[in-house]
């Protein structure tokens, strides 16, 4: 007959464990996250809006989101149990950690809008929040990357205690939106701060996106979807930081050693609305030849498609695309191809050879050559790596 300690030992990881859920900061899509690992794992979660650390609380892990609040980690740091912290580094509290990649998200901001053609950019942000600096700050490595400038603005920084309330935000905003060149491309670190800049932008009547596109962070579509113009924002994957944060705790549970490092979850995407539904490209044929392609992905359109539609030269397209857009034309066009492969990839559960028809490829096999120098995988391995 096996003992106890032996039946514990040949348990899967972490299965059925009771695990606390203590979030300082909520998210319902890092609890979404956890609930998915704790249903695969037949865990036991607590969790209470009300009494984030039960005192009679008694399990076998926790998943926290520390950030600022002291005294979450009071009430935590008594229990002799694995932790693993959601939030960002922090030196006071030596905790495993999984959190998202704000360098990656602020990469993948300025790339949104580099692909549209901007070459006027600015940063506008909360100075007193570290997750805007780290955005922030890529985000303007990324342009310098490519030679191109960005105006890093904050309302706090420059009024300090002037800036309290939102109309004196408001003003500040109008202030700076007009004075800045158009066409203009606006990056905010969160959507409630885009919200603001919009209703700026507004309140100079320049048109959205045309004169000033803007992208927030977080897609949380109860803000988004709800203006008059609805706010593009990079989806920051917290589901996938839950999951992964609970999977951590798993393995501390299970006897593994910490990592060394920080976890870092990539962001997932940029969902596109309205905000930002513009190219900014001066040169007529330039812009036409990318309307063009966006039109015309989906169908076995070349070079000489391209050409032949907006009556230029090969060669003086080619080099008018040097001069004002930031790749090729062939290489924006698989560019949008290997997008819209990835989005049917994650949103649907066509075959790949019906994938590779709707997206302008020739052949199935020649998808999956071009994902791979791409993305470093195949289309079959990109979809099952996004839904485990």
């Amino acid at each position: 007959m096996s003992t106890e300690a032996e039946v514990d030992r040949k348990r899967p990881l972490g299965k059925g464990a009771h695990v606390l859920l203590a979030l300082g900061w909520y998210y319902s899509e890092i609890h979404r996250g956890v609930a998915r690992f704790a249903r695969d794992h037949q865990w036991h979660v607590t969790f209470d809006f009300d009494d984030l650390v039960p005192r009679d609380w008694q399990g076998d892990g926790v998943i926290t989101l520390l950030g600022a609040q002291q005294q979450v980690w009071r009430s935590l740091k008594n229990f002799s149990v694995p932790m693993v912290d959601l939030a960002e580094s922090r030196p006071d509290i030596p905790l495993p950690r999984v959190t998202m990649d704000n360098v990656a998200i602020g990469k993948m901001g300025a790339q949104h809008f580099l692909d549209r053609g901007f070459r006027n950019f600015a940063f506008i942000h909360r100075w007193e929040l570290g997750v805007s600096h780290r955005r922030g700050d890529s985000f303007a490595a990324e342009l310098a990357q490519h030679n191109l400038g960005c105006e890093v603005l904050s309302w706090q920084k420059e009024m300090g205690r002037r800036a309290d309330t939102r109309e004196q935000r408001h003003r500040w905003l109008v202030q700076h939106l007009a004075k800045l060149p158009k066409p203009l491309a606006v990056f905010a670190p969160r959507d409630i701060e885009a919200v603001e800049i919009i209703e700026a932008a507004m309140a100079i009547g320049a048109l959205i996106p045309d004169e000033i596109s803007i992208l927030g962070v977080d897609n949380t579509e109860t803000i988004c979807d709800c203006l008059q113009t609805p706010l593009s924002s990079i989806d920051n994957n917290l589901e996938q930081v839950g999951y992964e944060g609970a999977s951590l705790l798993a393995r501390l549970m299970a006897g593994e050693p910490p990592p060394a490092k920080t976890i870092y979850v990539a962001p997932s995407r940029v969902v596109e609305r309205r905000s930002t539904d513009s190219m900014a490209v001066p040169h007529p044929q330039v812009a036409a030849a990318l309307r063009y392609m966006q039109e015309q992905a989906h169908l076995p359109i070349n070079m000489i498609d391209v050409v032949r539609e907006v009556a230029m030269s090969r060669s003086g397209l080619e080099k008018a695309f040097r001069e004002h857009y930031v790749r090729p034309p062939m290489e924006e066009l698989r560019r949008i191809r290997l997008l819209r492969a990835q989005k049917m990839l994650l949103q649907t559960s066509e075959k790949i050879v019906n994938i590779a028809k709707e997206t302008g490829f020739e052949t199935s096999q020649q998808l999956c050559r071009v994902f791979r120098q791409h993305f470093g995988m195949t289309p079959k391995e990109f979809r099952s790596q996004a839904t485990n």
